[in-house]
């Protein structure tokens, strides 16, 4: 799954991010709301962020935190680590990591895109695994958004990641080290081993 960092696709700075929360409840899904006429992710993400920090929107940068098309490519927005802008209020941007698929109205999710959506859900929830919730931004408030399949594949749990496949390895706790000999344990280990020199030499 190709993985496209900001410098990577060029994006423009920020105007200002907020940490993410450490409190999820999951990830909402959105789509583009225009149609997607482009095989090239790359033009397409330029130009959602020029229109996103423009007026009249103003916003602070692009509003996903990642982006992913149709032949699974991720692409990064705002990162897993900043709230993002898309939900539509405060609080739902809060609870919420917003990914962007690459769709216009009516278009189908293909495998590769599905998939790539199962493997960055995967991410969330190993960073926060009471990040559960998969949800259509039209289920945070009155829209289209994300359209009749991806509300479809929702609902038939499409998007869980594959139970079977094993996260990465957490982090190996660090070894505590053995601890010194106390003072008193050292000083009786002193005395024997002059007490031992000196039946030697007698």
């Amino acid at each position: 799954m190709p993985y496209l960092d900001r410098k990577t696709w060029g994006a423009a700075p920020p105007v200002k991010t907020v940490p993410v929360s450490k409190h999820l409840k999951g990830v909402c899904l959105h789509f583009m709301g225009f149609p997607v006429r482009t095989e090239d992710p790359i033009r397409l993400v330029k130009s959602i962020q020029r229109n996103h920090m423009a007026e009249p929107k103003n916003w602070w940068d692009i509003a996903y935190n990642e982006l992913i098309a149709q032949d699974g490519t991720v692409l990064e927005g705002r990162g897993l680590l900043h709230r993002s802008g898309a939900q539509g209020s405060t609080r739902n941007n809060r609870s919420y990591i917003a990914l962007g698929l690459l769709l216009g109205d009516g278009d189908e999710p293909t495998d590769e895109m599905i998939q790539a959506v199962r493997e960055r859900i995967s991410v969330v929830r190993f960073f926060q695994p009471q990040a559960t919730a998969i949800v259509g931004h039209s289920d945070l408030k009155p829209t289209t958004c994300p359209g009749i399949h991806v509300r479809a594949l929702i609902r038939t749990g499409a998007f869980e990641p594959d139970p079977s496949v094993t996260p990465p390895p957490a982090p190996p706790k660090p070894t505590p080290a053995t601890p010194l000999p106390s003072l008193a344990d050292q000083v009786g280990d002193i005395a024997a081993r002059v007490t031992a020199l000196e039946q030697l030499i007698s």
